[in-house]
């Protein structure tokens, strides 16, 4: 048994292993605030050079993200949605089966 069992009280079962679905959605949530992150700093940077340097890693950060986006979407981990509404149902759905 890990620290996570232990700490809840848990027994070991597949409910606390991670799915490669959770992974990539963690990720993208790591994805956003990197990207976040780095816009911000951007805007506060005053040195032009260092404010050159940042871009380029935003721009590689933003396709990184694209990537990992179209990954997740591909192999059904992360459904983008048109509506709040079909989110809340989705979520529902999720929380019903687990």
């Amino acid at each position: 048994m890990g620290w996570f069992e232990d700490l809840f009280g848990i027994q070991d079962s597949d409910t606390t292993k991670m799915t490669e679905k959770d992974i990539a959605i963690d990720m993208l949530k790591d994805s956003k605030f990197i990207l976040n992150s780095m816009s911000m700093a951007i805007t506060e940077t005053t040195n032009p050079q260092l404010r050159e340097i940042l871009k380029k890693q935003l721009n590689s950060a933003i396709q990184n993200h694209f990537r990992l986006v179209d990954l997740s979407v591909q192999n059904n981990w992360y459904l983008p949605r048109s509506t709040p509404i079909e989110q809340v149902k989705q979520d529902y759905e999720e929380a019903s089966t687990t």
